[in-house]
């Protein structure tokens, strides 16, 4: 139970981004309450709070933080070294700075292009992670007029057959790049203690891995459409796929969270 005076987390449930707020707030300890709210009321909230249509965002008394690198830049310079994201080196840091545009920019959105191309045309298996722990009044709209937020992310992601091809045959050259730094058996993709670029990577593979302390709403492997899930067994047989899940569970086994078994 968050205190009195937690700092709020708006975010919108199923997003990547929302999700690596959720992990950057436990890696630095920030007691906090997440409000979740769906596509386009999660917007205006943010618009209330903090002045800007971003999500997630995190504020308090003392901070305004929208989207997670803004959160990463402002918690890395207020936390105790052993739990900095950012390394002080020169060479690690600019690793770490071309793995997030890597990671967070390209891997991101590709995964998410693949999974929605696939998942938006079941509206039964979709509202519920479109929506779960929202507000009862943002559930009932997007369960009537699910057919404009299908529509909206359609056209935000520009989904088509080509474009869901590309982001997988896009996830595929990354993955193969991660497992390129990987195959001296490193835990860490950037010197021998947990950075940024690892976290990044592990939320931005993570729907098509499927961590079992994933902690947004996603359907379930049994309920995806039989393209997603031989990408999720291709992509969890990969040396890269592997590693991700090993980071969530390395670091979300940290604050005691229990795994659900594999697909």
């Amino acid at each position: 139970m968050a205190k009195p005076d937690s700092a709020i987390l708006i975010t919108f449930p199923p997003s990547l981004d929302s999700e690596l707020a959720r992990f950057l707030c436990q890696h630095y300890g920030i007691d906090h309450l997440e409000k979740r709210h769906t596509l386009i009321f999660s917007s205006f909230v943010t618009l209330w709070h903090g002045r800007t249509a971003i999500f997630p965002l995190l504020y308090s008394s003392s901070y305004k933080l929208a989207g997670p690198r803004e959160m990463v830049d402002y918690l890395d310079a207020h936390c105790a070294p052993d739990l900095q994201l950012l390394p002080a080196k020169d060479d690690e840091r600019r690793q770490v700075e071309s793995d997030w545009a890597l990671f967070n920019n390209s891997l991101a959105f590709a995964t998410a292009r693949f999974s929605y191309y696939h998942l938006l045309p079941h509206r039964d298996i979709m509202v519920a992670p479109l929506t779960m722990g929202t507000p009862n009044f943002e559930r009932k709209t997007v369960a009537f007029a699910y057919g404009f937020f299908a529509w909206l992310l359609r056209k935000l992601l520009k989904l088509s057959a080509k474009t869901a091809q590309d982001s997988l045959d896009q996830v595929r050259t990354i993955f193969s790049t991660v497992e390129g730094r990987i195959t001296g058996g490193q835990k860490f993709l950037v010197g021998d203690r947990l950075t940024l670029s690892d976290l990044a990577f592990a939320v931005a593979a993570a729907p098509l891995v499927l961590p079992g302390t994933y902690g947004g709403p996603i359907p379930t492997f049994a309920d995806m459409p039989s393209e997603v899930q031989a990408v999720i067994h291709e992509m969890r047989a990969r040396p890269a796929g592997a590693f991700a899940l090993a980071i969530y569970e390395q670091q979300r086994r940290k604050f005691g969270l229990q795994f659900a078994s594999s697909p």
